[in-house]
């Protein structure tokens, strides 16, 4: 684990490789700690490497600050002489998401509107661990419960998040270093979000049990990130011996394996076409509709607003709706 006083040092030593040449990047810049080291860690960073930079601020309109962090985010890349996107939403939460989610989905809509540049993003270790507990509190299935990576492709969208192997102590004592200012979102304070509570009361509470937690949540979690790799070995070549034509499944083919394979297919399946995974609860109910329907019958899920999963005869697909 690289110590969060190099933060700098380690991201130029450790720069991926597969960014090389690339010319654009995009800070996704909220205005709190995390983004804001981040964005000046870039500005360092660009005048090693050499690349365009530019960030991109998504005011959701949820909170009454939100117009304040717009103008604090456009003051801070004024003075780094950064070009700043600001993106105006009015949040409508959406019937079956919660707020954050509908929030998050919407600043993503936005991100996709930069497929020329790589998405730079400021999550960290803190995240990871805080991903890991609240999937697993919502049951979810063993993908989302692995969480995020430092370099992650969605709808032909490349996003990187540097600051993965860091701390959130690490960070908050770079920007103390560095005299940055940031916004605090009163919003985190908010118990009634799952993530503020993982993160305001379940780990405190942890930490007390036992100071050394975060290192074995993170190892457990590096364990869990190792199966979903070996589960996806697996479930590419299942994916191979089912596979028609058309970039679907053969149902006749799916019905030879266990159940156990099943699932894991229809995960990897959905995974490879950049979409969010269900609840284990509904992929399991499409799992006993595809193999108890008749040919003349459709079972289907709806996987986003414009993309669901189908038996459509003896094929199981992924289309539009």
């Amino acid at each position: 684990m690289p110590e969060d006083k190099d933060i700098l040092q380690v991201l130029i030593k450790k720069w991926p490789s597969v960014f090389d040449g690339h010319l654009h990047y995009t800070v996704g810049l909220s205005g709190g700690v995390d983004s804001v080291v981040l964005l000046y860690l870039m500005a360092k960073l660009k005048e090693v490497k050499n690349f365009e930079l530019s960030a991109i601020h998504v005011n959701h309109g949820i909170s009454s600050n939100s117009d304040s962090w717009e103008k604090f985010c456009q003051a801070l890349c004024d003075k780094l002489n950064i070009p700043l996107k600001i993106a105006r939403l009015k949040i409508i939460k959406t019937p079956g998401q919660g707020l954050e989610n509908t929030a998050r989905i919407s600043r993503y809509k936005e991100y996709a509107k930069h497929k020329d540049s790589i998405i730079v993003l400021a999550h960290h270790q803190d995240d990871l661990i805080e991903t890991m507990l609240s999937q697993m509190m919502r049951g979810s299935n063993i993908h989302n419960i692995a969480g995020m990576s430092e370099i992650t492709q969605k709808n032909n969208q490349t996003f990187w998040r540097p600051l993965l192997n860091f701390s959130k102590e690490g960070i908050v004592s770079f920007a103390r270093m560095q005299n940055l200012l940031h916004i605090e979102d009163e919003s985190n304070h908010d118990n009634t979000f799952l993530r503020n509570f993982i993160r305001n009361k379940i780990i405190p509470e942890f930490k007390d049990f036992d100071p050394d937690i975060k290192r074995k949540l993170l190892n457990s979690l590096g364990s869990i990130q190792n199966s979903v790799a070996i589960l996806d070995e697996l479930a590419n070549d299942d994916f191979t011996l089912c596979l028609d034509t058309e970039e679907s499944i053969r149902i006749e083919k799916f019905r030879n394996f266990s159940v156990l394979r099943q699932r894991n297919l229809l995960a990897f399946f959905i995974k490879l076409q950049k979409l969010p995974l269900p609840s284990q609860k509904q992929l399991e109910e499409f799992r006993l509709q595809i193999l108890a329907a008749a040919p003349d019958r459709h079972p289907s899920l709806q996987l986003t607003n414009d993309k669901k999963i189908t038996r459509k005869q003896n094929k199981i697909k992924i289309s539009d709706i």
